[in-house]
C-alpha cells in the first residue's frame, strides 16, 4: 500500500519539530534532543510519500526555506556544543598534565602529577 501524505501539512509537523529541538539544544537537554533526533528519522521515511497536491507552490518553497534554515541553526548549536565539550576536556587534561608544586605525605616539596579537581586523595 502507497499511502501519499501531504507534504504542507508534514513540513509544518517538521518545522516544529525543529523548534523544539532548537530550544533543547540551548538548553542542553541531550534526553530530549535524543528524542527528537529520533522523531526527524521517522520524518526523512516520509519523504519518498510526500504529495503536493492542494498545496501552493509559494508555501512549500517558504517552508522548505525556514526549515533548511531551521536545520542550520540547529547544527551551529550542535557544533558549538560539541566545541564546549571539547575545550572543557582539554582544559581538564592539561590541568591533569601539568603539576603544581606542593608537599608531600613525606614533608617534602615536590611537583605533583596530577590535578586536584581530579584526584582529592592525601
Amino acid at each position: 500500500m502507497n499511502k501519499k501524505v501531504n507534504a504542507l501539512d508534514t513540513l509544518v509537523q517538521f518545522k516544529t519539530l525543529l523548534i523544539d529541538e532548537q530550544q533543547a539544544l540551548i538548553q542542553n537537554d541531550s534526553a530530549k534532543v535524543k528524542t527528537l533526533i529520533e522523531q526527524k528519522q521517522q520524518f526523512l521515511d516520509l519523504l519518498p510519500t510526500l504529495t503536493a497536491e492542494g498545496s501552493k507552490k509559494e508555501d512549500l518553497v517558504e517552508l522548505a526555506e525556514e526549515i533548511k534554515n531551521l536545520q542550520q541553526t540547529n547544527l551551529t548549536l550542535t557544533e558549538q556544543a560539541l566545541n564546549y565539550q571539547e575545550t572543557m576536556m582539554e582544559a581538564i587534561t592539561k590541568g591533569v598534565n601539568a603539576g603544581g608544586s606542593t608537599y608531600s605525605k613525606q614533608g617534602d616539596y615536590s611537583t605533583v602529577q596530577q590535578a586536584n579537581i581530579i584526584d582529592q586523595s592525601l
